[in-house]
């Protein structure tokens, strides 16, 4: 029988599958939707192959086309009979089993960039979304995506892949990051990359895995965030992540400062991994709920320790049952341990050292390490020791700054009060000149003195350092001056009257007293005492100064002045505590406490270095009324 074609339509109906068909194994449901989509959107774009059926007249068997036969089938049930476009081979038997092997044997899947082409181009082009596309072509929003996002590739990574020299799982590493970035990458690989891991650890050393991100994405630009469709990994840019990360870690920082951590640290591990090593983790602690269930389960193991003590060793089945009822108070025991939040009482927190670690990959770790505390005051004899052996800081613990506060303020108040003192003055004028005298209270260089500088820092408020400075720029011609040589400084103080040299020397004198910032010093000791400095007069604590102290000295300091009953929770923050404390002592001062009791104590209270220093001032009054 000679071969021939011809173009025809017949009737859906008439059209019947080869028996002969060599694909045995169906196509996925997926596949087939697709196909049924495909043909309800755009036609048969490619006509089915048939020859005449044996043996009944004007029916056809279907030699190409099986999966589209079965596509119009599910398409045009229950709506009528259309006529197929076809082809008519009139072929015998053995020629239609060939053409049918061949159909299908050719028959290749679509390339995955020709896919993300068309899908691209239907967006762009068409204005669908990715959820129309995967209806019209029956498959998935996220495979439209994926396919689409190859479509995103550098045209040499695109070339590439489409001459097979590189595996679609490769072509989707490059995918993942920005077309810009793909370049590098391409670059940084030669050319040739050996597979998908050798692709992706390249990018890795600039792109970081969104997940480990303890910020909002949504405050990083879409430009340093790029979204892996094939991994279902979010990738942000290295250095805009890490940015980010560390100013996340440093409010982290302040709500465990808030939280009562003595000290909290964040850095990256390894710039903090050796005092991580070198300190000892604290204990497990838990919270109330969590000890009174214990707490019970070690009653009944009380009772069941009595009990086994009365059993016979002998009764083998009651001593069974026992061991048997311990076990289960083990795995209940072993339960709540596990089930329970992690808690750190007060105590722990504020003997120890919270540390925010930030890795090379971008994860955050947070340790806890116990501290080797010392005391900062003389009147803390305790030393050295471990953590866990020392009782918590108290407001007796004062820490650096809280100290040169406190001494600052006493140090302007002799200053002051030495103005008014002329005998006094002298002596101190005296000490000044004199070769032999060795001396830590006593500046001659102004620019130097301790003193004046810390009361020259931002935030620093002092009355007395206030009136000091505005009464001797009323009196020093150089005030706004630099710097003056000494022949024109000695030609514009012969200018002065006398009564306002005097006084601008005296002025000068007193600037010359200054004391150690953080310990007390014995002449301004010795003159505080001599010229009646209380300190109160000139300073109170306010929230600056408050501020310094833990949050567990906090609440050590309102039971101290308000009582055990007025003991603040542990789920206060620090930052409350500073501010009810700091309005106690400013009501107390401005008289509008109703409680006068309270109000005497805040106005009485003094810190621990202060209250050292007015009891050695009270007593040396006394020594100098005997005398």
């Amino acid at each position: 029988m000679k071969s021939g074609a011809l173009q025809l339509s017949v009737p859906l109906s008439h059209l019947v599958p080869s028996r002969r068909n060599p694909r045995k194994v169906k196509p996925t449901r997926e596949a087939h939707h697709r196909l049924v989509a495909v043909i309800r959107s755009q036609g048969l774009l490619q006509p089915l192959v048939v020859r005449p059926l044996e043996g009944k007249a004007k029916y056809f068997e279907v030699l190409a086309g099986h999966r589209r036969l079965r596509a119009l089938q599910e398409i045009h049930r229950g709506n009528g009979d259309p006529k197929i476009p076809c082809i008519l081979r009139d072929v015998d038997a053995a020629t239609a089993d060939a053409m049918s092997l061949g159909e299908n044997f050719g028959r290749e899947p679509m390339h995955p960039l020709d896919e993300a082409e068309a899908f691209a181009k239907l967006a762009s082009n068409d204005g669908k979304d990715a959820k129309a596309i995967a209806a019209e072509f029956g498959v998935s929003e996220h495979y439209v995506r994926q396919r689409m996002k190859l479509a995103t590739l550098a045209d040499p990574v695109k070339a590439t892949y489409r001459e097979g020299k590189i595996d679609t799982a490769t072509a989707e590493t490059f995918a993942a990051v920005p077309e810009d970035r793909q370049l590098e990458v391409w670059k940084e690989v030669n050319g040739n990359p050996r597979h998908a891991d050798h692709v992706r650890n390249v990018i890795a050393h600039a792109w970081v895995e969104a997940k480990h991100a303890v910020f909002d994405l949504s405050t990083l630009p879409p430009s340093a965030i790029s979204q892996d469709l094939f991994g279902d990994r979010v990738l942000v840019e290295r250095r805009a992540f890490m940015e980010a990360q560390v100013q996340a870690l440093a409010q982290q920082r302040q709500a465990l400062i808030e939280d009562g951590w003595a000290e909290v640290i964040a850095g990256r591990r390894e710039d903090v991994q050796d005092q991580l090593y070198s300190m000892q983790r604290p204990e497990r602690e838990f919270d109330q709920q969590t000890n009174r269930q214990l707490a019970t389960l070690a009653a009944r193991r009380q009772k069941l320790e009595k009990a086994a003590e009365k059993i016979d060793e002998a009764d083998h089945a009651k001593l069974n049952r026992i061991q048997q009822r311990f076990e289960t108070l083990e795995a209940q025991e072993q339960e709540i341990i596990e089930k329970a939040p992690e808690h750190y009482s007060e105590e722990t927190k504020a003997a120890a050292r919270s540390f925010l670690i930030l890795d090379p990959d971008g994860r955050v770790h947070r340790e806890y390490r116990l501290l080797h505390r010392r005391g900062k005051h003389p009147s803390n004899d305790e030393g050295e020791g471990s953590a866990d052996k020392q009782k918590p800081p108290t407001s007796d613990d004062l820490s650096d700054r809280q100290l040169a506060t406190t001494f600052t303020h006493q140090a302007l108040a002799v200053r002051e009060a030495l103005l008014e003192n002329p005998a006094t003055l002298r002596r101190v004028l005296a000490l000044i000149l004199h070769e032999k005298v060795r001396s830590e209270s006593i500046a001659i260089r102004h620019e130097a003195n301790a003193i004046t500088l810390h009361a020259s820092s931002e935030g620093f408020k002092a009355a007395a350092f206030d009136r000091l400075r505005e009464k001797r720029e009323k009196l020093d011609p150089f005030s706004k001056q630099l710097h003056v040589e000494d022949g024109k400084a000695y030609e514009q103080l012969a200018k002065l009257p006398a009564a306002k040299l005097n006084a601008l020397i005296d002025h000068l004198i007193v600037d010359c007293i200054t004391s150690h910032l953080q310990r007390e010093t014995a002449l301004v000791k010795l003159l505080a005492g001599e010229l009646n400095i209380y300190i109160r007069d000139h300073w109170r604590p306010d929230a600056e100064w408050l501020s310094s102290f833990q949050k567990i000295q906090l609440s050590h300091l309102i039971v101290e002045l308000m009582g055990k009953v007025n003991a603040p929770s542990p789920e206060r923050k620090k930052s409350e505590l500073v501010e009810v404390v700091a309005k106690l002592f400013a009501d107390a001062a401005e008289g509008k406490l109703k409680d006068k009791p309270l109000a005497e104590r805040l106005n009485a209270w003094l810190p621990s270095n202060v209250r050292e220093v007015q009891k050695k001032v009270a007593k040396y009054q006394t020594s100098i009324e005997n005398h």
